[in-house]
């Protein structure tokens, strides 16, 4: 089946379908309380539905998770990013399992996660590592799994920095995570910088830089602010060594002085 004929069906079944269709390669998995009709289901895609099997499925959500291996993510061909209810990717890869809760970011669902990970495999090792708004930890644990050392990680979302930790913990790392306001406090520096943050946050990390750091990951910014937010570095002898988009305009780059 097509591309264009796969969402053609959803289309046609989703109002049908009130828990939604979830999609893992070419399995689409549908949950219900209720025996589904085969027959009714293919009159209103319009056509057979191969492979159509039912079984019983656990209730808990962690369990299906597990079961049907929704949500990691594959960085690079090197990195692997997933809940603790989903089973390790095969091939050997850097296996990173964060929980996210709390409202707080970058459990490495988003674009823009990824894109920093795909920018740091491609950074030779030099030291410490800063990840300035880590979230979860994600980018933090990625860092000293590839070998940063000394990493850090800041937030000043309190809960974001308890996840962090436990996150930390989970993958048996050394990071510090601490609550920092990078509006007003101090930022903290090291020879890699990543910075998965919007604007303000890219101009103060630009007037803090000194001779220690070498690399720069920037992203959490979309087209239109990449020139504005790139002055503020090229001001203080920062290139583009490296540039990732997506097709919703969010951008990460990798600079380097």
């Amino acid at each position: 089946m097509s591309a264009d004929e796969k969402e053609a069906v959803l289309d046609a079944l989703l109002p049908l379908l009130p828990a939604g269709v979830h999609e893992n390669g070419e399995l689409l998995s549908v949950f219900s309380g209720v025996p589904l009709s085969q027959s009714v289901m293919e009159a209103a895609a319009g056509r057979p539905l191969a492979d159509w099997t039912v079984e019983e499925v656990p209730a808990d959500w962690r369990a299906r998770r597990a079961r049907l291996g929704e949500g990691g993510v594959i960085v690079g061909g090197r990195i692997s990013i997933r809940s603790p209810w989903e089973p390790p990717a095969a091939g050997g890869l850097i296996d990173i399992v964060v929980e996210r809760r709390g409202g707080a970011f970058g459990s490495g669902s988003h674009p823009t996660t990824q894109m920093c990970l795909a920018l740091l495999l491609d950074v030779e090792v030099c030291g410490g590592a800063v990840d300035l708004g880590c979230g979860v930890g994600t980018l933090a644990i990625a860092a000293a799994k590839l070998g940063w050392s000394p990493v850090v990680g800041v937030d000043r979302v309190p809960v974001a920095i308890e996840v962090a930790r436990e996150n930390v913990a989970r993958n048996g790392v050394a990071v510090d995570c601490a609550v920092v306001d990078l509006a007003a406090d101090p930022v903290p520096l090291a020879p890699l910088l990543l910075v998965n943050a919007p604007p303000p946050v890219h101009a103060r990390v630009a007037e803090a830089m000194t001779d220690e750091v070498r690399h720069v990951i920037v992203s959490g910014i979309v087209a239109e602010e990449v020139e504005a937010v790139l002055a503020g570095y090229h001001a203080v002898g920062f290139d583009a060594a490296a540039a990732l988009g997506t097709e919703d305009e969010w951008i990460a780059l990798r600079l380097s002085c």
